[in-house]
């Protein structure tokens, strides 16, 4: 499997946009927003990777979780890793490299051994290199034209290691000291000083690694959808290759975070009024395009949800459940990769598939399901739902040349559905386990559909072999799904 691949498409180029001329540029926008608004964001890419390849965890190697844990990578089915490369251990003085963390090279000899690539975390600060003039953390620590020759050191050490790669410019910078240091706003409303040198930091990486090898692909990043919007209209360099964005929620994967008419997200639109999130990739596509010129990739290099009892309470189970709609809710929008959060609760709660004890959330066994289930097929098509609706069924085909097949459904919302399917097949559900359908007299087996997705197999998994209907099994008749 080719996990350097993406969902999203090629790299391509318009004329010129006039950015002077306020009214064609909006006439412009509204037209491309137009375009692109009609059509699910996948079928911008013509031929989508094998699924496992958009496949990626959040590693806490660097953060202490025990080496001995590394092989989980390959158990789970994982295609990309994310992991830290921290500038001030790399460059501990002006100009001199000391190199890959020895934890990280131990890391990167078993990824290269399993085919997983990696998703190098560039930390955006080195005070201990380049401390201000009372030491320690200040605005030279974040200087962009020697954060942009770590990067170029960082790829060419990564590239002697053999491993598939991509460059991830910061992590949120907006949580960082760089916004205290320089001033501005937490969302990059304007002023904020931030944003921009955040940008020059950005477009010295892009400079100075495309200038030794323009294959490598860099991310800009942050967190939310709202400050790459901030970090475009600032002059992002029509050189970066993705943007990478962390869509946490306190709720279902299928609701974005923000609302269609959220205030602090003016002047821009992030979401339709659905607030599906296939609408927060398709609208900041659109802007993507008008200020790059081109389609850039789209990276989730975090999305998870905390299993905990206090508001917003999430159960082991729902967290579980939430994994693989949001691997697939990412496939369908062609997100490229989707690094899942993460592999060990580390410093950051309970998060992590695993537990600092080592012990193992049901979402470790849905993870490696999923995997298993899909990683060797491809994105087919949505079979039951629609992607502007954020409740109610859910479902898609994934395919391969070899004739396997799945269907995949489930239901986001709380009206009660079920499954009528004929023929002879299997069904999974998210955690692994072989489901029982009630038979009824007529043959057909029924099966109750909750929030959990289920993999459909054989018979079951051609799209008329399948009908779903509101109630729950008994093989009544009930009043089948538009």
């Amino acid at each position: 499997m080719k996990a350097n691949d993406s969902f999203t498409a090629k790299p391509w180029r318009i004329g010129p946009i006039p950015f002077a001329d306020r009214q064609a540029f909006r006439s412009l926008a509204l037209l491309i927003w137009l375009l692109l608004a009609g059509i699910p964001a996948r079928l911008l890419a013509a031929d989508p990777p094998e699924f496992g390849a958009s496949l990626c965890l959040v590693a806490k190697f660097s953060q202490g979780q025990p080496e001995r844990q590394i092989p989980m990578m390959s158990e789970l089915g994982v295609g990309w890793v994310r992991e830290h490369v921290a500038w001030e251990q790399f460059e501990p003085r002006p100009g001199q490299y000391a190199g890959l963390a020895p934890g990280l090279l131990r890391q990167l000899a078993f990824y290269r051994e399993h085919d997983i690539g990696l998703v190098a975390l560039l930390s955006l600060r080195n005070p201990v290199a380049y401390p201000g003039a009372g030491g320690g953390d200040s605005v030279q620590s974040y200087d962009p034209e020697a954060f942009g020759r770590f990067a170029l050191a960082a790829a060419q050490a990564l590239e002697r290691e053999g491993v598939r790669f991509v460059l991830e410019i910061g992590n949120e910078p907006h949580n960082s000291s760089l916004l205290p240091l320089l001033g501005g706003n937490w969302n990059a409303a304007p002023p904020s000083p931030w944003v921009a040198h955040y940008v020059r930091m950005a477009n010295a990486a892009v400079a100075a690694v495309k200038g030794w090898n323009p294959a490598v692909k860099l991310l800009a990043q942050d967190d939310m959808w709202i400050i790459q919007y901030r970090f475009l209209d600032a002059g992002l360099s029509p050189e970066i290759d993705g943007l990478s964005v962390h869509p946490y929620v306190n709720g279902i994967p299928e609701r974005a975070a923000v609302a269609h008419d959220t205030d602090w997200t003016r002047p821009y639109q992030l979401v339709d009024r659905s607030r599906a999130f296939l609408s927060a990739v398709r609208r900041l596509r659109a802007h993507a395009l008008l200020r790059l010129g081109r389609v850039p990739e789209i990276w989730i290099t975090e999305w998870g949800w905390p299993v905990q009892t206090r508001p917003p309470a999430f159960s082991a189970t729902e967290v579980a459940q939430y994994l693989p709609r949001a691997f697939l809710l990412a496939a369908e929008a062609g997100i490229a990769a989707n690094c899942w959060f993460s592999s060990q609760d580390s410093v950051d709660g309970p998060m992590g598939l695993t537990t600092n004890q080592g012990g193992r959330r049901p979402a470790y066994d849905a993870y490696r399901t999923l995997a298993a289930q899909l990683g060797q097929l491809k994105f087919e098509s949505r079979v039951f739902g629609s992607a502007d609706n954020v409740e109610g069924l859910h479902g898609f085909r994934l395919v391969n040349a070899d004739g396997a097949a799945r269907i995949v459904i489930w239901n986001a919302g709380t009206e009660p559905w079920k499954l009528d399917l004929a023929g002879a097949g299997t069904a999974v559900g998210f955690d692994g386990a072989v489901l029982q359908p009630v038979r009824g007299a007529d043959g057909h087996a029924c099966l109750a559909l909750d929030a959990g997705p289920v993999y459909l197999a054989g018979d079951w998994s051609r799209a008329g072999a399948v009908v779903a209907s509101r109630g729950r099994p008994g093989c009544a008749p009930a009043e089948a799904a538009q």
